[in-house]
C-alpha cells in the first residue's frame, strides 16, 4: 500500500496522481465527511470486482457512487423533484440518495446488487469531490474497511485493518485523522416519495422539513 501524505499546497498534485491511479484500475482509499472511503472507477468492471475483493464483500450488497457532478448524477440515476430538492439543500453532505438506474451496464448493475437502485453521495470533503471531478467519472464510496469490521477515520486506521489482508487498497491518501461521525443518511426516492433507509448525521426532522 502506497501512503500518500497529503498537505493542501500539493492538492492539486495529488489528485492528479491518484486519478491517473484510478484510470489504471487501482484502488484508492480516501477521507470524506464521515469516514474514509474506498474509491475506483465506477465505470470499470475489474475495478469494482477488485474492490468487493479488497472489501471481502459479497455482490449481493450495493455500493454508493460519488458523480462528477450532478448533471452527470442526472444522465445515471431517475432524478426528480425531490431528489433535486435534497440535493440543493444538503449536498455536498452527509447524505446518499438511492434512486432507480437511468443507464444499462454490468458495472452500475454490479455497484446496485442488481437491485435497479444506485446510491449517489457527494460528501463535503475536497479530497473526495476532486477526485471525482477531475476523473470526469463516477467513483465508489463505501467506507474503506474490511466487510463486518469498524469504519475508519484515519490512514492509520486503514493500514492495521488491511495489513495482513490478502487483498488492499494499492493507495492511501493520509488525510490526518477525521472526527468521528455517524456513516450517511440514506434516503431512497421513487415518484418523489421519500423513504429513510438509515438516519445519519442529518436527521429524519431535517430530511422531512425541505
Amino acid at each position: 500500500m502506497l501512503i500518500i501524505d497529503y498537505k493542501k499546497t500539493y492538492h492539486k498534485k495529488i489528485i492528479h496522481a491518484c486519478v491517473l491511479a484510478l484510470k489504471s484500475g487501482k484502488v484508492i482509499a480516501y477521507p470524506t465527511d464521515t469516514s474514509y472511503g474506498l474509491a475506483v472507477d465506477a465505470t470499470n468492471v475489474a475495478a469494482i470486482k477488485k474492490l468487493y475483493k479488497v472489501k471481502g464483500r459479497n455482490f449481493n450488497k450495493p455500493v454508493h457512487i460519488i458523480p462528477p457532478t450532478i448533471a452527470a448524477a442526472k444522465k445515471i440515476v431517475q432524478w426528480d423533484k425531490a431528489a433535486e430538492k435534497l440535493a440543493k439543500k444538503f449536498f455536498p453532505g452527509a447524505l446518499t440518495l438511492v434512486l432507480g438506474l437511468r443507464v444499462k451496464g454490468l458495472g452500475f448493475s454490479l455497484l446496485s446488487a442488481k437491485s435497479g437502485w444506485l446510491g449517489i453521495r457527494m460528501p463535503k470533503n475536497d479530497i473526495a469531490l476532486d477526485l471525482a471531478k477531475e476523473f470526469k467519472k463516477p467513483i465508489t464510496t463505501t467506507s474503506a474497511n474490511v466487510s463486518g469490521q469498524a469504519d475508519c477515520y484515519s490512514a492509520a486506521d486503514v493500514l492495521k485493518q488491511f495489513s495482513k489482508q490478502k487483498f488492499k487498497p494499492d493507495i492511501i491518501i493520509n488525510a490526518g485523522k477525521l472526527v468521528k461521525r455517524k456513516p450517511s443518511t440514506v434516503v431512497k426516492i421513487h415518484n418523489n416519495q421519500i423513504q429513510i433507509l438509515r438516519v445519519g448525521p442529518i436527521s429524519e426532522t431535517q430530511i422531512q422539513n425541505v
